[in-house]
């Protein structure tokens, strides 16, 4: 009985392990597309002057169903703003550029 729940569950965390490896995968395969598709989250967010959302930005965006839909195309599930923006905040600078945004959704 518990080789079988241990062949389960290593079985449950491969296909996890390679969901995630096939949307990094097609995420690096159309890059182009994925960057003209974060400039367009980001006009929505309000930085098109800048090129940059603050977390007060990326925070008021998560309560739009559109940018919610957005990340569950990319397979994320963005249940903790914060945590997430201090995910792609990867100079701790206090705001995300679209670079940094595509880089931290890779991981």
């Amino acid at each position: 009985l518990f080789y079988v729940t241990g062949v389960f569950c290593q079985s449950a965390i491969d296909s996890a392990q390679n969901d995630h490896a096939n949307i990094v995968h097609a995420m690096l395969a159309n890059k182009e597309a994925h960057i003209e598709k974060i400039s367009s989250l980001f006009s929505q967010l309000g930085a098109e002057k800048t090129g940059m959302i603050t977390y007060a930005m990326f925070e008021e965006g998560m309560n739009t169903p559109a940018i919610c839909e957005y990340f569950e195309t990319l397979g994320l599930d963005v249940w903790d703003a914060w945590s997430f923006f201090k995910l792609l905040d990867m100079d701790r600078g206090g705001a995300v550029e679209i670079g940094e945004f595509f880089k931290g959704c890779l991981r």
